[in-house]
C-alpha cells in the first residue's frame, strides 16, 4: 500500500507532492480531478501568495541585517577604542571605580546584549562621560568621547528600527506559510481517503499521488581502486 507524504517532512517537499497530484489529476480530468481541485487547487494558491510576500519581506530585510551588522561592528569597535584611550589617560589602573562605573563589565557590557539595548546602554555611557566624572579625564576629550559615542548609539538604533518591521513579518508570515503546507498535506490524506471511498483502488491513487513507501534510489558505489602490488622481499 503506498504512503503519503509525512505532516513532518520539509514545506518544499510537502507543496512539492501536492502539485504533482493536481497536476496528474487534472491531465486525468473527470471526477478525479474535480476532486484534486476541490482539496488542492485553492489551498496551493494561498500558499503561493504568502510565499511570494514572504519572499518580498525577506528581500527587503536581508540588506537591512547587513547594515545593521555594519552599524553593530562600527558600535563595538568604538567602544573597544574609546575604553582602551580612557585607561590609558587615567594610568592603566588594576582597578578603578569610576572605570567600572563607566565599564561595568568591559565593553562586553554595552556588546553582549540584544542589539535593541545597546543603543540606550551607549546613551547612557555617554551621558556619563560627559558628566567628567574622573578627575584623571580631561574634559573637553570627555565630552567629545561622548559625542561619539552617542553619534554611533542614534546611528545603530536607526539600524535596528529599520529591521524591526520587516523581520516581525518574515516570522509571521513564514509561520503562516508552515501552517498552510501542514494543511496542504491533511488535504492530500483527504483526497486519497475520498478517490478510495469512489472506488479507485490504491495503485490507481499512486499513479496520481507519489508514493513516499518507495525509498529513493541510492547512487551505485564507485568501484574502489585495485590495492597496489606487495613490494617484492630484498
Amino acid at each position: 500500500m503506498g504512503v503519503l507524504i509525512n505532516k513532518k517532512a520539509a514545506i518544499d517537499d510537502i507543496v512539492s507532492d501536492c502539485r504533482s497530484t493536481l497536476t496528474a489529476a487534472e491531465a486525468r480530468g473527470g471526477t478525479i480531478a474535480t476532486l484534486a481541485q476541490q482539496y488542492l487547487k485553492g489551498p496551493l494558491g494561498v500558499f503561493d501568495l504568502v510565499d511570494q510576500r514572504v519572499r518580498s519581506a525577506q528581500s527587503v530585510l536581508t540588506p537591512l541585517l547587513a547594515q545593521l551588522d555594519v552599524k553593530d561592528e562600527e558600535s563595538d569597535g568604538l567602544l573597544g577604542r574609546v575604553s582602551d584611550d580612557i585607561w590609558n589617560d587615567i594610568g592603566r589602573p588594576a582597578s578603578d571605580p569610576t572605570f567600572s562605573l563607566l565599564f561595568p563589565d568591559g565593553i562586553g557590557f554595552y556588546t553582549d546584549g540584544p542589539d535593541d539595548e545597546q543603543p540606550i546602554k551607549m546613551e547612557l555611557l555617554a551621558e556619563l562621560l560627559e558628566a567628567n566624572l574622573h578627575p584623571k579625564l580631561d574634559g573637553k576629550k570627555a565630552k567629545s568621547l561622548g559625542k561619539q559615542i552617542r553619534d554611533s548609539a542614534k546611528a545603530l538604533r536607526t539600524a535596528v528600527e529599520q529591521v524591526q518591521t520587516p523581520r516581525a513579518q518574515v516570522a509571521m508570515l513564514s509561520r503562516a506559510r508552515s501552517a498552510i503546507a501542514r494543511s496542504l498535506q491533511i488535504s492530500l490524506v483527504n483526497l486519497k481517503r475520498h478517490y478510495k471511498a469512489t472506488g479507485i483502488s490504491d495503485a490507481q491513487i499512486h499513479s496520481i499521488m507519489p508514493d513516499r513507501s518507495r525509498p529513493a534510489a541510492k547512487p551505485a558505489a564507485a568501484p574502489q581502486p585495485p590495492a597496489p602490488p606487495a613490494p617484492p622481499h630484498t
